[in-house]
């Protein structure tokens, strides 16, 4: 009896804490189907997937509130079986300030990578650039803080361990780290992100990075440059322009060149999606890339198809 009397508390008490608490659920998912026309070794596939996110917040009643995420993705697209993500981290805001901890932190880096506009789908066919700047890991266990300094917004991450488990990570006897800081502003009409991210392993990578942003009413232009040293020494540049056609209907033109080493490639995509309505799209892709891709191919990879936002 009294096994089932501590039982019956127990369940009380996480119905009366269910009752009281500022706590949010929420669900949401996509679905998307595609035929892709690649070289002659890729042929022309079907790609199908489908993902579905969720979200935990609690607002604790004294302005501190705690979230978590995850999510459940079967993409064919990505050439992998399906995978259980997220559950990695805690987020806490409070005051304008935003921490994170857990085994699952990003580095700031990618942030002049502008140029790449199309999706997996075509992506996927694609004989894409053989090298490219980058870290030779930009994630782990630490902490990322976040804030905003007058128009300002700051960035600072910290990895304590490149490598953790699922669950726990060894962050005393690690044998990679990395640090980060992202500033994003405007001056004008012209939005700036500026970035710079370490990594400290087997090789020591750096990369540092930056973004500029124009938008008017003949759409949003978006030019990129990264520089990196370490595993990926050289430089990338990119530029995008995206614009509406009509309400529903938008264009996106991106172009991306990279100098790694002694290789160099280039890549252009051309993106075009129109809204069905009721969270429902049907788009257009095309991807030319040239120079030193994998396998030595040049080639030009088109796919269609639709998306679902449920």
């Amino acid at each position: 009896m009294k096994k089932i009397a501590l039982i019956v508390s127990a369940i009380s008490a996480a119905l009366f804490a269910s009752a009281t608490a500022k706590a949010d659920v929420s669900v949401s998912g996509a679905a998307a189907l595609g035929v892709v026309s690649g070289d002659s070794t890729n042929g022309t596939r079907v790609y199908n997937g489908a993902s579905m996110s969720f979200g935990l917040s609690s607002d604790l009643g004294n302005g501190v509130t705690v979230s978590t995420s995850a999510g459940i993705t079967n993409s064919t697209t990505a050439g992998a079986a399906g995978a259980v993500t997220g559950w990695d981290n805690l987020t806490f805001a409070t005051g304008g300030v935003t921490l994170t901890v857990g085994n699952d932190i990003g580095l700031p880096d990618g942030v002049g990578e502008v140029g790449g506009l199309v999706g997996d789908t075509a992506a996927v066919g694609s004989a894409g650039i053989t090298s490219t700047t980058g870290l030779t890991d930009d994630e782990g266990a630490g902490v990322s803080i976040s804030t905003s300094l007058g128009s300002a917004g700051l960035t600072i991450v910290y990895v304590a361990d490149s490598a953790p488990n699922p669950t726990s990570s060894d962050i005393s006897d690690s044998g990679a780290t990395g640090t980060g800081v992202k500033i994003t502003t405007a001056m004008g009409d012209i939005g700036v992100s500026v970035a710079y991210a370490t990594y400290s392993g087997l090789v020591d990578d750096t990369e540092t990075a930056g973004a500029l942003t124009y938008a008017s009413s003949m759409g949003t232009i978006t030019a990129g440059y990264t520089a990196s040293t370490g595993a990926k020494e050289g430089n990338q540049v990119g530029i995008a322009y995206e614009m509406d056609l009509d309400g529903a209907t938008s264009l996106g033109i991106g172009y991306t060149s990279a100098n790694v080493g002694t290789e160099s490639g280039r890549a252009t995509d051309i993106v075009v999606s129109r809204a069905l309505g009721g969270g429902m799209s049907v788009w257009a892709e095309l991807r030319n890339t040239s120079g030193d891709t994998s396998g030595g191919t040049e080639n030009s990879t088109m796919a269609i198809g639709t998306s679902v936002s449920f």
